[in-house]
């Protein structure tokens, strides 16, 4: 098609014709019927680990991947009952000294496999953001498909941080690097309470 073709036929076409009638939404896919495996299936082609697991096994996995290391865990109440015999930073430590980040969504998003992460007053996210390797934990209640179906539900203050996988970067060749603007290693620990 030439030029005055195209041209032709965008003038053509009445303003607004590519848009759909008002009130109308393309269908919604068919949800799986198990979002936690949907979860962990879309974090693998991340490039991110899972693990599922009660509070137990939850709590052993954290102890055996922060072995020797330091780990910096982001202010939740929820995580210390997680955290017996974890080797934590001390408040107000260097946040580059960690080896691990360990954070609680506030969400999963089964569909992509990504972690929602609310930062609100008394609450960083420098433990998802700084050091080389993050584990979050994602409560399996919490998952929901999408973020559309997070934001409905989710409270309007604070900052969202949503989690997906290794930090990825390409340069102006093309090179791509992991874990430049962020971890370059992502753990969920989907725990099924």
């Amino acid at each position: 098609m030439n030029r005055e073709d195209f041209l032709a036929r965008l003038r053509a076409r009445p303003a607004g014709a590519h848009l759909p009638e008002e009130g109308e939404a393309p269908p919604r896919p068919t949800l799986p019927e198990d979002l936690c495996v949907a979860f962990c299936e879309a974090a693998r082609a991340t490039g991110s680990r899972t693990l599922r697991g009660d509070k137990a096994a939850i709590g052993r996995a954290l102890r055996e991947f922060s072995r020797g290391e330091a780990v910096l865990a982001q202010e939740a109440e929820e995580l210390a009952t997680l955290l017996d015999g974890v080797p934590l930073l001390p408040p107000h430590t260097d946040p580059f000294t960690a080896d691990w980040g360990l954070s609680l969504a506030e969400a999963g998003l089964a569909h992509t496999g990504s972690a929602c992460i609310r930062r609100e007053k008394g609450r960083s996210l420098l433990a998802s953001l700084v050091p080389p390797r993050a584990a979050i934990v994602v409560r399996a209640k919490t998952l929901v498909w999408e973020l559309g179906d997070y934001l409905q539900e989710a409270p309007a203050h604070g900052t969202v941080h949503v989690v997906s996988g290794p930090s990825r970067s390409a340069d102006i060749e093309n090179d791509l690097s992991i874990g430049v603007h962020g971890p370059g290693e992502v753990l969920y620990l989907l725990w099924e309470e």
